[in-house]
């Protein structure tokens, strides 16, 4: 299936800027970990399943993310179109079987609509190159859970101050 998507640098599709910064928002406004997981395949070059291992994720919840990456970003909500998102995300996975592939070949070619849909979607994904850099531009991505959210970070540190202080007024105590 290799030989029907797109290496990630082949020609991408030049971008206007209020295109690039409309995609930008709407990579911005994903859940932290749908953007982690677009950002280790699009520009770290992981696969699903290096990506569904490095996180401790079923590798159907990685696609389903990636799925929704591509759906946020898209303009076009026309139900072909999300077929050809989900196509196109579903073959870059090693789960992808024989059957599968055999099943998008054939709803590939039973309509022109379809390999519209889907060459479309192949440029979208080109086109959230630039994007992409510019979010991930610092790395975060790359790191844990733990690095997520300032509000997770700082609750972490409040638990521990109050068991720092519970304890040190339970030790005094006793």
């Amino acid at each position: 299936m290799s030989r029907l998507l797109l290496p990630i640098d082949h020609g991408p599709r030049a971008v206007d800027e209020p295109a690039r910064a409309a995609l930008l928002h709407d990579l911005r406004r994903l859940p932290r970990r749908a953007q982690q997981v677009f950002l280790l395949n699009r520009l770290d070059q992981l696969t699903f399943a290096q990506i569904a291992e490095r996180l401790n994720l079923p590798l159907t919840r990685v696609e389903q993310l990636m799925i929704e990456a591509l759906h946020s970003t898209s303009a076009k909500p026309l139900a072909v179109n999300a077929q050809a998102t989900r196509w196109y995300i579903r073959l870059q996975s090693p789960a992808a079987t024989a059957c599968e592939r055999i099943d998008f070949r054939r709803w590939l070619d039973a309509s022109p609509v379809h390999l519209q849909a889907f060459h479309a979607t192949e440029l979208h994904w080109r086109s959230l190159l630039a994007p992409a850099r510019e979010l991930g531009d610092q790395g975060w991505y790359r790191t844990g859970r733990a690095a997520f959210s300032l509000g997770g970070c700082s609750l972490a540190l409040g638990l521990g101050a109050a068991a720092l202080l519970a304890f040190g007024l339970w030790s005094s105590g006793v």
